[in-house]
Protein backbone atom coordinates (compact mmCIF):
# COMPACT_ATOMS: atom_id res chain seq x y z
CA UNK A 1 0.00 0.00 0.00
CA UNK A 2 2.76 2.88 1.42
CA UNK A 3 5.74 0.86 2.11
CA UNK A 4 7.09 0.96 -1.26
CA UNK A 5 7.26 4.83 -1.67
CA UNK A 6 7.74 5.28 2.14
CA UNK A 7 4.62 7.06 2.22
CA UNK A 8 3.38 5.20 5.18
CA UNK A 9 5.66 4.23 8.30
CA UNK A 10 4.07 2.21 11.07
CA UNK A 11 7.54 2.97 13.76
CA UNK A 12 6.09 6.14 15.11
CA UNK A 13 2.67 4.69 15.92
CA UNK A 14 4.21 1.25 17.19
CA UNK A 15 6.29 3.53 19.51
CA UNK A 16 3.18 5.49 20.49
CA UNK A 17 1.10 2.22 21.16
CA UNK A 18 4.16 0.29 22.96
CA UNK A 19 3.92 3.92 24.92
CA UNK A 20 0.57 3.91 25.89
CA UNK A 21 0.40 0.52 27.27
CA UNK A 22 3.64 1.27 29.43
CA UNK A 23 1.80 4.34 31.20
CA UNK A 24 -1.77 2.43 31.44
CA UNK A 25 0.20 -0.70 33.26
CA UNK A 26 2.43 1.63 35.25
CA UNK A 27 -0.65 3.49 36.41
CA UNK A 28 -2.71 0.45 37.44
CA UNK A 29 0.59 -1.07 39.64
CA UNK A 30 0.89 2.52 41.28
CA UNK A 31 -3.20 2.22 41.92
CA UNK A 32 -3.06 -1.37 43.13
CA UNK A 33 0.29 -0.94 45.71
CA UNK A 34 -1.22 2.58 47.29
CA UNK A 35 -4.76 0.73 47.58
CA UNK A 36 -3.10 -2.35 49.53
CA UNK A 37 -0.90 -0.06 51.06
CA UNK A 38 -3.79 2.31 52.89
CA UNK A 39 -5.06 -1.07 53.77
CA UNK A 40 -2.37 -2.30 55.95
CA UNK A 41 -1.72 1.37 57.47
CA UNK A 42 -5.58 0.97 58.77
CA UNK A 43 -4.90 -1.95 60.69
CA UNK A 44 -1.59 -1.43 62.27
CA UNK A 45 -3.19 1.71 63.39
CA UNK A 46 -6.51 0.20 64.96
CA UNK A 47 -3.44 -2.20 66.41
CA UNK A 48 -1.83 0.42 68.11
CA UNK A 49 -4.83 2.05 69.03
CA UNK A 50 -5.93 -0.83 71.26
CA UNK A 51 -2.08 -1.49 72.34
CA UNK A 52 -2.23 2.06 73.77
CA UNK A 53 -5.46 1.81 75.43
CA UNK A 54 -4.58 -1.72 76.95
CA UNK A 55 -1.24 0.18 78.32
CA UNK A 56 -3.55 2.89 79.84
CA UNK A 57 -5.86 0.77 81.32
CA UNK A 58 -8.57 1.39 79.71
CA UNK A 59 -8.87 -2.24 78.46
CA UNK A 60 -8.85 -5.24 80.04
CA UNK A 61 -6.66 -8.17 78.31
CA UNK A 62 -10.20 -10.31 77.80
CA UNK A 63 -11.27 -7.31 75.63
CA UNK A 64 -7.94 -6.49 73.92
CA UNK A 65 -7.76 -9.84 72.14
CA UNK A 66 -11.82 -10.06 71.29
CA UNK A 67 -11.11 -6.63 69.85
CA UNK A 68 -7.83 -7.45 68.46
CA UNK A 69 -9.38 -11.09 66.55
CA UNK A 70 -12.62 -8.96 65.34
CA UNK A 71 -10.07 -6.28 63.53
CA UNK A 72 -8.00 -9.54 62.10
CA UNK A 73 -11.03 -10.92 60.25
Amino acid sequence: MGLENDGFSFFPFGVLFCLTLFCITAVRIYAIRHRYKDGSLQDRDAELILKSRLAKGELDEKEYRMLKEILTK
